[in-house]
């Protein structure tokens, strides 16, 4: 069966939860005006003006993924190698800016900064969101990373919180910390009459009353938040990576179920997969092709609409497709690169479908690809599957690849399309 390429980058997977939307392109340049004042939380991650370019440390087939010894590097993104301050700082307004945009009248600002511009961004998010809505400079302080012996070692990073206006919505309660604080020191020990252990005190002619075994709550030090490991089971080889549980606190205490999230700057996709556990919408946005395909690999099993341009690349793919009752047997039998890209991949030693590092099977319906089987490589699921099942729809059947290079493409049956 001759398979070739088919015009349509909309892609979509109807899963159970609220939907989200993952688009590979520039927020700023993007028209995003219909989701202004609908978002209730908006974080960004932006580069932090390093002078760094980052890779993407990205395994490759079977084996690489069982033991890490056969990857590829590919560009992530560039953190400002050769722009100066000012440049960096108009970006960081604008994305300011058009985060205040989105917002709710109730809606949550927070920006993940470190202490290079720290302070430069404190200034524009008072001047922008209004020195009156600043809520918090919250410290994410971890022991990860290197040390100094000329300073003290910079073990901690800054979460700028702002709020749109005074009808802020927030809710402490839903985050409890798992970090217990000590109120020993000058509290006296009780035990009620539910036999239940507390502590008390009495300043100013009122009494203070904590029970041992009430919930804690985080301040605006976050010690109890580590950073990611190098073995985490988390980590998919995308940069600057942040942990899930990181996520998770910002979202539930900003957010309410149903509630939608925005990330502008979403990197390997965090925050999404936070939002999509955690019963909440979400808009993902990132510029990189990178950040793109590991974002959609972790959004596999979610409700998403994904927006990215295919690569016009002469690539080559050979699949086949037999009917069954109620459904459709696609198999995946080979995919090629042309040959100067496979330069890329000879240290790696790659080849054939190992190249291929997810792959989703579906129908083109009204304009869509709509997704119904997927196959991706991760730690949990090395191996790439190369026959799924799809039901026997209305539609043309169509096959979906992103390979270790970040390359798109969608195919269906030449006598089809």
């Amino acid at each position: 069966m001759m398979w070739q390429r088919a015009d349509c980058d909309t892609e979509r997977v109807d899963a159970p939860g609220p939907r989200g939307r993952l688009i590979m392109g520039d927020a700023l340049s993007l028209d995003l005006n219909e989701y202004y004042e609908k978002v209730q939380c908006v974080y960004i991650d932006p580069p932090f003006f390093t002078g760094d370019r980052f890779t993407y440390r990205l395994r490759i087939g079977e084996s690489g993924w069982l033991t890490g010894k056969r990857f590829i590097e590919l560009p992530a993104f560039d953190d400002y190698p050769q722009s100066g301050r000012e440049s960096y700082l108009g970006f960081l307004r604008e994305m300011i800016h058009l985060a205040r945009k989105l917002l709710t009248p109730s809606g949550s600002f927070f920006l993940h900064v470190d202490w290079r511009t720290s302070a430069h961004a404190r200034l524009l998010c008072d001047s922008i969101f209004g020195e009156e809505q600043f809520r918090n400079e919250i410290v994410w302080s971890y022991q990860t990373g290197g040390r100094s012996v000329r300073h003290f070692s910079r073990k901690h990073d800054i979460i700028l919180f702002y709020a749109k206006s005074k009808d802020h919505f927030f809710d402490i309660t839903k985050v409890p910390s798992s970090k217990k604080t000590e109120r020993t020191n000058h509290l006296k020990r009780h035990v009620d009459e539910k036999g239940r252990s507390y502590r008390s005190i009495t300043t100013g002619g009122k009494t203070y009353i904590y029970y041992d075994d009430e919930p804690s709550y985080p301040d605006d030090v976050w010690s109890d938040l580590s950073h990611m490991q190098q073995k985490d089971p988390q980590r998919t080889g995308y940069p600057t990576q942040k942990p899930v549980a990181l996520m998770d606190r910002i979202l539930l205490c900003s957010t309410r179920p149903g509630d939608l999230v925005a990330d502008l700057c979403c990197g390997s996709g965090t925050t999404l997969v936070s939002a999509a556990a955690n019963g909440r919408r979400f808009l993902g946005v990132d510029i990189g092709r990178s950040a793109f395909s590991a974002s959609r690999k972790r959004l596999s099993g979610a409700a998403v609409t994904c927006l990215a341009p295919q690569t016009g690349l002469p690539l080559m793919l050979d699949a086949a497709v037999e009917p069954g009752i109620g459904y459709y047997d696609v198999q995946l039998n080979a995919y090629t690169l042309p040959g100067d890209m496979m330069k890329r991949l000879d240290a790696a030693c790659a080849a054939g479908l190992e190249t291929v590092d997810q792959w989703y099977a579906g129908l083109i319906n009204g304009g869509e690809f709509v997704v119904y089987a997927s196959s991706v490589r991760q730690r949990h699921t090395p191996r790439l599957e190369t026959r799924l099942q799809i039901p026997l729809l209305r539609g043309t059947v169509a096959i979906m690849v992103i390979d270790v290079l970040g390359n798109r493409s969608l195919w269906a049956p030449a006598r089809s399309v």
